[in-house]
């Protein structure tokens, strides 16, 4: 449904990927741009999350990454991920006053 929202009429499809484990074929080498949106939520969970954008990622791709900080561990993911990855936030945003205050992270 989100994608029939936002994008025009074109071949995109969505599929479950399964943090942690193998990367199915219908995920491209090496993407340039991965779009991640709200992944943050059970905290268990975050070194998988870590672990499949490392597998996925390659060096000048950029992931989009957006989450709401529902609870204080949420932000335990950002520093596990400037471990791994360059994490700039974006600040450039004529509507980041808006989103920052509903708890948004981008």
């Amino acid at each position: 449904h989100n994608i029939a929202l936002n994008f025009p009429p074109t071949p995109t499809t969505a599929h479950v990927l399964e943090w942690g484990s193998a990367l199915p074929d219908l995920v491209p080498s090496s993407p340039n741009i991965i779009l991640a949106a709200d992944c943050v939520y059970f905290e268990p969970a975050f070194p998988l999350l870590l672990q499949t954008m490392q597998e996925i990622m390659s060096l000048d791709a950029v992931c989009y990454f957006c989450f709401k900080k529902r609870r204080r561990a949420d932000m335990n993911f950002v520093k596990m991920a400037r471990k791994s990855f360059v994490v700039t936030d974006v600040k450039d945003d004529p509507d980041e006053e808006v989103w920052r205050r509903e708890g948004i992270h981008l």
